[in-house]
């Protein structure tokens, strides 16, 4: 259901057609857009497709009845604050009492004059308007109405409230209009029924006053005028004046109190319609609210998971950089250490091969001589050759120790060896103890115990900076006297490489860190946290891992584990 674009629609039910068309006239005559239903179930197809602003129904119509199309009118919510206008051929009191019983705002002989005809349709549109007002909420609840009755007539005024009083209303009593607005200022009404004609104020200008006032009430009251002189310029008067109904004196009680309580109906359920809206426009902006919160939820998480994705981006970066780092600083080792040995190869080869030559020449002299000459020569003189003699022989065997430690520092460098070969880890591993000697002399007792493989396809420089850097942590655990194993084994497919000490061992708390770049417990000046972040990661470019057990005070083992199978 929609409401009209523009304009106000009155939605006219009449059966006759020919009354319907007089009706459409004459409200087209006045400004009103109309539309004609001509039955009741006609009526409802039509609030289907557009909803009136008001509607004028007559009471006797085929299939649903008048009255029975006003209950339906108002069971609807959508439908249910449309003001209806009901007419009817059949003038009686209990045809006018049905009919407002059954729910219209007002209630009009067809034979009726026009003007008074329009000025009940503009009467009821204006209250619809008026009556969308916000309402006071204490007010909304189910309560009794409050009518005050502004009357000279102390006789009629005290009738009127007994019967107003036996329908259940709360009823104030004003002999004269001054005493009905000092009321109206000091108690919230919902009805007010004046007296047409009074000494110093009358209800037209009792009314007057009302308009004035009224338009800035929350919860406006509703006019009922009354008359003993019930005509039709009365009633115009009346209407055009503000007052909401008009109705004569001489009217029955019954009839009178059924007007009344269709303008309460009215009011009532204006009202409540007005309190439905606030509550469901206080449930969207709850609605609005939650959808805004979990918008902004959602929006703090998107916030939070970006930090979260940016931080570990960051810190990914970071590692990266940490591990360039290392194997800068590792290439730079390894350079450095190369032109070290090449320098020492070069330097010590040339003058080491020449005095290996003369003293292996000196010794074979010596040799020689001491065959020729031996019985000819004092004993004092050949016990000098036989001196001279060994001294060359201790002489030679220092130099080949001094050859042994040139080939082993090109063994372990390995700088004519770079390429990925098989190699003999036993010859690996001499060399570097032979190269860590002078730290382990006299105070660490070395083990070896080698298994009967000695070949693995590697890359030897590095393998050996793998052993090197685990091995001097091994001596570098032991303070004093200590005990240093080194293996080898074959597990599976993989080529095992151990080192076990007796030494000071690792705290469980640094067993996680011990291969973060720069990480070190050593004192300061003594380690600069590298060796096991360098030797992992050689290890990971072989496909392989390292394995650490270790306990504070027993002592630490590391296993290197190699593939046999491995490949350039």
């Amino acid at each position: 259901m929609s409401h009209p674009s523009n304009g106000e629609l009155i939605l006219v039910v009449e059966d006759s057609a020919t009354q319907a068309l007089r009706l459409q006239l004459v409200l087209e005559n006045a400004g009103f857009s109309s539309v004609c239903a001509y039955s009741g179930e006609e009526a409802l197809e039509e609030m289907n497709r557009l909803l009136p602003s008001l509607i004028i129904v007559d009471y006797h119509l085929p299939g649903i009845q008048g009255d029975e199309l006003c209950r339906q009118i108002h069971m609807n919510l959508g439908t249910r604050s449309i003001p209806i206008l009901m007419l009817t051929a059949d003038e009686t009191q209990t045809t006018e009492l049905h009919g407002l019983e059954s729910g219209a705002d007002d209630f009009v002989s067809k034979s009726e004059d026009t003007e008074i005809l329009l000025l009940r349709v503009h009467n009821l549109l204006r209250r619809s308007v008026r009556d969308f007002t916000v309402p006071d909420a204490a007010r909304s609840m189910f309560r009794r109405a409050r009518v005050l009755i502004v009357d000279d007539s102390n006789t009629y005024r005290e009738s009127l409230a007994a019967e107003l009083r036996d329908e259940g209303c709360e009823v104030t009593l004003a002999g004269s209009a001054a005493d009905g607005l000092r009321h109206l200022d000091e108690v919230d009404f919902d009805c007010v029924m004046v007296d047409m004609v009074m000494p110093e104020m009358d209800g037209i200008a009792f009314c007057q006053q009302l308009t004035k006032q009224r338009t800035d009430v929350e919860s406006p009251l509703v006019v009922l005028m009354l008359s003993a002189y019930e005509n039709k310029e009365n009633v115009a008067r009346a209407l055009e004046a503000g007052a909401d109904d008009f109705v004569g004196k001489s009217t029955e009680m019954s009839v009178l109190r059924a007007r009344l309580r269709a303008l309460l109906r009215r009011k009532f359920l204006l009202e409540q319609n007005q309190r439905i809206i606030e509550e469901f426009r206080l449930r969207e902006m709850e609605a609005l609210r939650a959808t805004a919160e979990k918008d902004a939820m959602e929006a703090r998480a998107a916030l939070a998971e970006g930090l979260a994705k940016a931080n570990a981006e960051l810190e990914e970066a970071n590692r990266k950089l940490r591990e360039t780092q290392v194997h800068l600083i590792q290439s730079e080792k390894m350079a450095s250490l190369g032109q070290l040995v090449a320098g020492i190869a070069h330097e010590i080869n040339n003058p080491l091969s020449f005095a290996l030559s003369n003293v292996f020449s000196i010794e074979n002299w010596l040799t020689t001589v001491l065959g020729e000459a031996a019985d000819s020569l004092p004993e004092a003189a050949r016990g000098r050759l036989e001196k001279a003699r060994s001294r060359i022989v201790d002489t030679g065997q220092g130099l080949e120790r001094v050859r042994e430690l040139v080939v082993k520092l090109r063994t372990f460098s390995r700088l004519d060896e770079g390429e990925f070969k098989t190699i003999d880890v036993r010859e690996a591993l001499e060399s570097v103890l032979l190269f860590l000697r002078h730290k382990m002399s006299n105070r660490i007792e070395l083990v070896r115990d080698y298994g009967p493989e000695a070949d693995l396809a590697c890359f030897a420089g590095q393998l050996n900076q793998v052993v090197m850097n685990i091995i001097a942590n091994a001596v570098d655990a032991i303070p004093d006297q200590g005990i240093i194993t080194v293996g080898t084994a074959i597990e599976d497919d993989m080529f095992v490489i151990e080192v076990k000490d007796n030494g000071c061992g690792i705290p469980a708390e640094n067993l996680e860190r011990i291969y973060d770049p720069f990480f070190t417990t050593k004192p300061v000046g003594q380690g600069t946290g590298l060796g096991l972040a360098i030797s992992y990661k050689i290890v990971q470019a072989h496909k392989g891992r390292i394995e650490v057990e270790s306990e504070v005070g027993s002592g630490t083992k590391v296993r290197v584990l190699i593939p046999r199978n491995l490949t350039a």
